[in-house]
């Protein structure tokens, strides 16, 4: 019976490292999410104003990829979430 109340313990143990650190990688991606955004808005900003073509070429490049990247980290966020959920 006590070998069974130990990996109860350690089972419970474990979930709740697993949840932990399911929520400080979600915290993570947000923060991620966030410098993307400054970065996007940066070369948003670059674009409007002109410039050369392979520069506006550049900043496109950027905005794009920081898009992209953006949407991956949200649906790791909603991944992460609906793993919490479950585990929590």
């Amino acid at each position: 019976m006590s070998e069974n109340c130990d990996q109860g313990h350690r089972f419970e143990t474990l979930r709740k490292e697993f949840v932990d650190e399911s929520q400080r990688t979600e915290q993570v991606a947000r923060k991620l999410i966030d410098d993307l955004t400054a970065i996007s808005g940066y070369a948003e900003i670059m674009v409007m104003r002109g410039g050369p073509e392979q520069t506006l070429s550049e900043f496109g490049k950027i905005l794009d990829r920081a898009k992209k990247s953006m949407l991956m980290l949200e649906d790791c966020i909603a991944n992460l979430q609906e793993v919490g959920r479950r585990y929590s």
